[in-house]
C-alpha cells in the first residue's frame, strides 16, 4: 500500500528542511579563505573518503552531471586541497586525490561540524543518534535506488 500522498509530501518538508540546515551550516563553518563555495567542501570529503577517484565516479555517487563535478574539482585544484594527475591505465581519465593541506582543512571542517551536532544533541546519548542515522541511512538508500530505478 505504501505512504499517504500526505505522509509522503511531509517527509519531503522535513528533508527540505534537513537541506536548508545543511546549508546554513556548511556556510557557517566553511572557511571561505579559497574563496570556494560551501559545496565544494562536502566535494572535498566525497574525495578524501573515496581517496584516489575519478570526476564521473564522484558525479555519478552524488547523482549530478559531471560538468559540475569537474568546475568544482577545478576550484579544489586551484586552492591547493586535491591534486589531479591521469590515470595510468587510461591517460585520457584524470584521477582526483587529495592533498596534504585538503586533508588539514577537511578535518578542521569536520570538527566543527561534529561540535554543531554535539551541542545541538547533548540531551541524546550515542545509540539514540545512531538510531536516527540508521533512519537517515534506510531513507537515502530508498531514494537513491529510487532515482535509478
Amino acid at each position: 500500500m505504501g505512504p499517504s500522498v500526505d505522509e509522503a509530501l511531509e517527509l519531503i518538508r522535513q528533508l527540505r528542511m534537513l537541506n536548508q540546515i545543511q546549508n546554513a551550516a556548511r556556510a557557517r563553518f566553511w572557511d571561505d579563505e579559497f574563496g570556494l563555495h560551501p559545496a565544494a567542501g562536502a566535494l572535498l570529503a566525497d574525495v578524501v573518503a573515496r581517496g584516489e577517484v575519478r570526476v564521473s565516479d564522484l558525479a555519478e555517487q552524488r547523482v549530478v552531471d559531471t560538468s559540475v563535478v569537474s568546475r568544482q574539482i577545478a576550484q579544489l585544484q586551484k586552492a591547493g586541497l586535491v591534486d589531479r594527475r591521469p590515470s595510468p591505465s587510461d591517460g585520457r581519465v584524470a584521477l582526483i586525490s587529495p592533498t596534504e593541506r585538503g586533508l588539514q582543512v577537511l578535518a578542521g571542517w569536520k570538527e566543527k561540524q561534529a561540535e554543531l551536532i554535539r551541542s545541538a544533541f547533548g540531551d541524546w546519548d550515542d545509540s539514540r543518534l545512531s538510531a536516527a542515522n540508521g533512519v537517515l541511512r534506510e531513507l537515502v538508500a530508498s531514494l537513491r535506488a529510487s532515482l535509478e530505478a
